[in-house]
């Protein structure tokens, strides 16, 4: 029984062509119907058919038409060689009008899978097979918005119809994610919109296969294939969604995920709605081998998928050589084999393969496939406690844990240097103050790349002078972090298990929540009236800082997620604009009101601050509120300001702004964008009021 032409032996090759032969696979595919090219989109376009032969060289290629269907992809941004923003935009372009052999299909497929003729599973058929039916448009570019003002131009596209380059990106913190916007003419469909993701040069990664890993397929049975893609209900692996999700809360919330699938750019769609539903969002790599054909499906799913997905983790590779990378797959590809290759050519890139067992595919081969010797020639060379097959998803977690943990940039060392590197000089009383009996400098552990509730505790250490170090600066510092959520610090008798960041350490002690470490620091840094002065002033501080958190940070957080933290915003989207609209008309008038009252009262005192007439604490916290809604509010509180019933309330936010070291460290690169946190800008949001 022979295998395609394309086909060419690999490590993997025996395993994949015993599959072949003994399931019946060249049967199945020889007899589906093939859906021939539309020779008229040819002859109309025939001088763009030949130039897409040179690919992104094409001279003249042509835009897209109101006929057409665009699709843009998920994609992660990084940093290149020289610090750059880059991230590769893959589109593809084709006639929406599908083959005239339509009905033939669908029923071809219905045939192959047992279902009676009418079935009414054929139109959960004629759904899915429709981007197998429709034409590639090779030589097409797509114009594309990349967030609010970037404009990008992508392609043109090649033969197969798919353009793929690398494009430089506007510079914005990592975790931000930007929504791009395919600009089409009105009638053209597709999938018109992307996200963007942008990662940090290190940390930790995902690479995770799809069919049989997190989706069952049956990738060792053709009928199965066929089933499982185009007529079953798309089902995740049992535990699997489970163990993801602890995978993401183990390494950090900020880690790209990579879906590496052998499956083709056709299923796009499909698979990006399934992994969505039941994981967390990544980017989703497909192969275009045997784009457009529904028998190339099978060859796709089940041939040379070594060759090719080294050849994707290559590409990661260059793009993110200093991740830690935890590798999932499966037993019934080469997923060992390919996870086995790319470890011995970068083992410092790869720190822990994960490969699920399938046992619940009664087909021919399983055991084979799953033979302890097999998995033992995959991973040659690569050290035992670097792999691990499992069945049970349950029991990679303790397995997960233990090698991030083994694989941690021992943090104490990493502080230490960066303690030196980010030293703040001190001067004054305030700095002596902050010395008391705790001779070392502060450390603000917190989550890199974002301002969130880490911003309030910087402010207070950067008006004061004092020494400190900031994990968000430190390499490594995320997994610091991460010790203290996961219970692993502090591990003592004094200190209780913390819940989540910002925490401060100082000395031995090891506190968290935002305005119990401002409590702790305010009369430290000298920003609250001495004891001896004014014996309650802490607390009536306090009290001020208490209410700006609640109503200028707490609520604009919950605007866009007022449904749940745990779920993206895109899923409670329709509750967000409503939280969002309600907030900026009622919400944000009484608390800007309030402060205003605050403001004009007596305790005041002269000035423009809260109390006393001197700056404190809760003046830091107010100004990044309000920083922080100009951000996230613009319409509004321009509006706001220009209105002039809040006017003491601005004057304090530039008296603030232009104090010399609050200036110096806004202006410098300790001062992180706002992206994913707190506060965050959407479109949606951006009313008057």
């Amino acid at each position: 029984m022979s295998l395609p032409s394309t086909y060419r032996r690999s490590e993997s090759s025996m395993l994949e062509h015993q599959t072949w032969c003994d399931r019946g696979f060249e049967p199945t595919e020889t007899s589906l119907a093939n859906m021939m090219k539309a020779r008229g989109l040819v002859q109309k376009f025939k001088v763009t058919h030949l130039l897409s032969y040179l690919g992104r060289l094409n001279p003249i290629p042509i835009g897209v038409s109101k006929n057409d269907a665009v699709w843009l992809f998920d994609n992660v941004a990084f940093r290149g060689p020289n610090g750059t923003w880059q991230a590769e935009f893959v589109t593809a372009v084709f006639d929406a009008r599908v083959s005239t052999k339509f009905v033939e299909a669908v029923g071809d497929i219905a045939e192959k899978v047992g279902l009676s003729k009418g079935d009414k599973q054929e139109k959960t058929i004629e759904q899915r097979i429709t981007p197998f039916l429709m034409e590639v448009l090779p030589g097409r570019r797509v114009d594309i918005k990349f967030g609010e003002s970037t404009e990008l131009r992508l392609g043109p596209g090649g033969r197969n119809g798919i353009s793929s380059e690398l494009k430089k990106l506007p510079d914005l913190a990592a975790g931000t994610v930007v929504k791009s916007v395919a600009e089409v003419p009105s009638g053209a469909g597709g999938l018109l919109e992307m996200n963007t993701f942008y990662t940090e040069p290190e940390g930790w990664a995902v690479i995770s296969d799809v069919d049989d890993t997190i989706k069952i397929t049956q990738t060792s049975d053709p009928v199965g294939i066929l089933r499982s893609t185009f007529v079953a209900e798309p089902t995740p692996i049992a535990g699997m969604p489970e163990l993801y999700w602890q995978i993401k809360d183990i390494v950090t919330p900020s880690a790209p995920w990579f879906y590496l699938s052998a499956s083709p750019y056709n299923l796009y769609p499909f698979l990006r709605d399934f992994t969505h539903r039941y994981y967390p969002r990544g980017q989703l790599i497909l192969r275009d081998a045997s784009w457009m054909t529904i028998p190339g499906l099978l060859s796709n799913l089940t041939l040379g998928t070594q060759k090719y997905k080294v050849d994707r983790m290559k590409k990661l590779y260059e793009w993110l050589p200093k991740k830690k990378m935890i590798c999932v797959g499966d037993s019934t590809q080469s997923d060992p084999e390919a996870y086995g290759e790319m470890y011995r050519k970068h083992p410092e890139w790869i720190k822990l393969i994960i490969i699920r067992k399938v046992t619940d595919i009664a087909a021919i081969g399983t055991e084979t496939k799953n033979a302890p010797k097999r998995f033992e020639e995959a991973f040659k060379g690569v050290p035992r406690e670097v792999w691990h097959v499992f069945e049970d998803p349950a029991e990679c977690r303790e397995q997960i844990q233990r090698r991030v943990s083994f694989t941690t940039t021992t943090i104490a060392t990493a502080l230490s240097t960066a303690a030196e590197r980010f030293k703040m000089s001190s001067e004054g009383a305030a700095a002596k103050r902050q010395r008391s009996n705790k001779d070392v400098p502060y450390n603000l552990i917190y989550w890199p790349d974002i301002p969130g509730r880490g911003e309030f505790i910087r402010l207070a250490l950067e008006e004061a002078g004092a020494e400190y170090v900031d994990t968000a600066k430190v390499e490594g510092g995320i997994d610091e972090v991460m010790a203290h959520i996961k219970g692993e610090k502090p591990d003592d008798n004094t200190n209780p298990p913390i819940f989540a960041p910002p925490i401060l350490k100082h000395g031995d002690l090891v506190i968290s929540q935002t305005p119990n470490i401002l409590l702790y620091l305010g009369p430290r840094l000298g920003l609250v009236p001495s004891a001896a002065d004014d014996p309650d002033a802490l607390y009536k501080v306090n009290e001020l800082a208490l209410t700006a958190l609640d109503g200028l940070s707490n609520e604009p957080h919950d605007c866009h997620h007022p449904i749940a933290s745990e779920l993206y915003y895109e899923d409670q989207q329709e509750e967000a604009k409503r939280k969002a609209e309600h907030y900026v008309k009622t919400r944000l008038p009484k608390f800007l009101g309030y402060f205003e009252r605050v403001l004009n009262s007596k305790a005041s005192g002269e000035g423009p601050y809260l109390y006393a007439g001197k700056l404190s604490y809760a003046d830091l916290v107010l100004f990044q509120c309000l920083d922080g809604l100009k951000f996230m509010f613009p319409k509004a509180m321009a509006k706001l300001d220009k209105e002039g019933k809040h006017s003491k309330l601005f004057e304090l936010y530039d008296a603030v702004r232009q104090r010399p070291k609050i200036k110096e460290y806004l202006e410098g690169p300790r001062r992180q964008k706002y992206s994913s946190g707190l506060y965050r800008y959407y479109e949606e949001f951006d009313i008057e009021g």
